[in-house]
């Protein structure tokens, strides 16, 4: 879990906590699948009208990836990720990403 707390000039601190929980599995020697769930929420900072509001939307990522072990030092992953954004005009990412891995 993160905190930061950021101090703005003529707004105050803006503040943000967030968090992940992941899992990983070995279904054999060499080849093994994760999850992981990403989540960040904001405060609230002066809106200059005399209340308050969110200084961003809440985010929330979900990733998989599987992968696999070519030998010792070399790895070869697959992941696809997903995010989300909570916001009046909702937004949505989607990635896939490769990773070779050379270990020395």
């Amino acid at each position: 879990m993160i905190l930061s707390r950021f101090e703005v000039p003529n707004v105050g601190n803006a503040d943000s906590l967030s968090y992940f929980i992941e899992a990983k599995y070995k279904f054999t020697e060499s080849l093994f699948g994760a999850l992981r769930w990403n989540q960040q929420f904001f405060d609230t900072v002066a809106n200059g009208a005399g209340g308050s509001a969110a200084w961003d939307s809440r985010v929330v990522r979900i990733d998989a990836a599987v992968g696999y072990r070519l030998n010792r030092s070399l790895q070869l992953k697959l992941q696809y990720s997903y995010g989300h954004e909570n916001s009046p005009a909702p937004n949505a990412d989607h990635l896939l990403a490769t990773q070779l891995t050379w270990r020395f």
